[in-house]
Order: structure tokens, then sequence, then C-alpha cells
């Protein structure tokens, strides 16, 4: 799935191996793909949950929402001084609420991660965030995302789109 392959066509990325191997082939069915691909996601997922982050030096993270179908999870990310990201937490939950990211982050600090130092939060404007951080984070810088700033409009179009923002201040100036 990672190389772009369903689970219904994983049969194009197989290697060719002959037709009696193919013939008797019983870990190779559709089935069989997925539940080796459910297995390794599980245990990639465990492993990044339990990651031991003493060792890292943050100077960001990034905590938001994303959404999956039905689902929402929310994310954090860490950016190191090189700017090199490092995937840090994922939670499932129904809303972005204080409680969940807290838990989140408290799971950050019992982890490792060192808590006390200043670091750049940047998050949407959801106030439950910020809420979060600042209970668990001694020293946050808190910075509203950009892109969600502007995706939620309300920052002015002639922001958003720098060319047409250039074009109303030539035409006002007229």
């Amino acid at each position: 799935m990672l190389a772009g392959l369903s689970t219904r066509r994983y049969r194009h990325g197989l290697e060719p191996v002959g037709e009696q191997v193919t013939a008797v082939a019983a870990s190779t069915s559709r089935s069989a793909v997925s539940r080796q691909f459910v297995a390794a996601t599980e245990r990639a997922l465990a492993e990044l949950m339990g990651a031991d982050l003493s060792s890292l030096d943050l100077v960001a993270v990034m905590v938001d929402g994303v959404g999956f179908a039905d689902h929402l999870c929310v994310v954090a990310l860490g950016i190191g001084i090189d700017g090199t990201k490092y995937p840090l937490a994922l939670v499932e939950g129904s809303t972005e609420n204080a409680t969940l990211v807290r838990d989140l982050l408290v799971g950050l600090r019992e982890r490792g991660l060192d808590v006390t130092r200043p670091i750049l939060a940047v998050l949407d404007g959801a106030k439950a965030l910020a809420k979060a951080v600042r209970e668990v984070f001694d020293k946050p810088i808190i910075q509203r995302c950009q892109e969600h700033y502007a995706d939620l409009r309300i920052m002015p179009t002639w922001l958003r789109h720098p060319l047409r923002g250039r074009d109303f201040v030539l035409a006002r100036s007229a």
C-alpha cells in the first residue's frame, strides 16, 4: 500500500516466481496482504508511541487534528534545531479537546521529552490546544499556524493571494 498498490492490485508488484510456486502460494491472497499490512502498521505505531524522547533536542512542536474518513487523529510533530522533523505521537479522538491534547502531551513528557525548556508550539486557532500546551509545557511560545489562519478565511484575500493583492493596491492607487 505504501508503494502505491492496493490490496486488490497487489499482484502487479509481485516478482515472477514461476507457475508451480504461484499455483501453491497461500500467503499472497488479498486478505493475507491486508493482514500483513495491518500487523506491520500496528507494530510501527507501537514503536513510535513507545520511543524514548529524552535524546531529542526540539525547538518546536506542532499539534493538529487530522481527519481520516469519520475519525479525527491528533498528531504531534517535533522539529529539531537543524529542521529535522520527528513524529512524536498520534491519538484518535472525536474532537481536538483540551483533555485529549493534554493527555497526548503528558505522554510525551512521560516518554522523556523535556518540557522545562522554552519551545515554540505551532497550533491552529483552537483555544483547547493552547490551553493544553500551557498546562504541560513550562515556557511555551505559542504561534498560530499561518496555513490554518489563511484556510479559515480570516486572513484578508489580498494577503492570501499576493498577486491579486498587488493588483488591488495598484487599482486603488490609480
